[in-house]
């Protein structure tokens, strides 16, 4: 009845908010800005309007010219924030884009991994894996998936061999603590 009442928008973007429901509660908090931005700044719901008129930007950006990599930015920084669906959806975008991006799909997963999608994110590695088998990070996310979100330690150990086994071989790509880190994990994955 009241489409420009910004106090209800505010309100309602608040209970979007801690129900999780970001991208809405984003939206909704933008649109209140549009129709009165000192009203909005001066709320208690403004500390995150800087990066709610951030995301709805690239959003629009994204929209209009289905940039990968604005996606992909966009996806990361929901994936920082624990929103995980959200992290996901916008991956989702950037594969439609360009499905070979093997490290995005990787991220996928572990977005639907953290939103409890495991069957999903086991998909998505499988898929990495169809396309490249000696996928470094292919194979330990599936490794570490089989271990420890399916329970099945004798499948994971399989794929942690062949991560140890690409590692070795790009020890180079990688600089000394990174690449000692990757394999003490691994190593110790091996091992249990």
């Amino acid at each position: 009845e009241e489409p420009s009442n910004t106090v209800c928008m505010l309100q309602l973007a608040n209970i979007y908010l801690k129900r999780g429901q970001i991208a809405r509660g984003f939206e909704l908090l933008v649109d209140a800005y549009t129709i009165d931005p000192h009203h909005v700044e001066n709320s208690q719901i403004a500390t995150v309007l800087p990066f709610a008129l951030k995301v709805t930007n690239l959003k629009q950006q994204a929209a209009k010219s289905n940039d990968k990599r604005i996606w992909n930015e966009l996806g990361d920084g929901y994936f920082e924030m624990g929103i995980f669906s959200e992290a996901a959806l916008m991956y989702k975008k950037s594969l439609a884009v360009d499905g070979m991006q093997h490290m995005i799909r990787l991220k996928l997963a572990l977005a639907l991994q953290k939103n409890t999608q495991i069957y999903s994110a086991l998909e998505a590695v499988q898929k990495v894996l169809n396309a490249e088998p000696d996928h470094l990070f292919a194979n330990y996310y599936m490794g570490k998936f089989l271990a420890y979100d399916m329970k099945n330690r004798d499948e994971a150990r399989v794929f942690f061999k062949r991560a140890k086994e690409s590692l070795i071989a790009q020890q180079k790509e990688f600089d000394y603590l990174e690449y000692t880190n990757l394999l003490s994990d691994i190593t110790q994955e091996l091992e249990k």
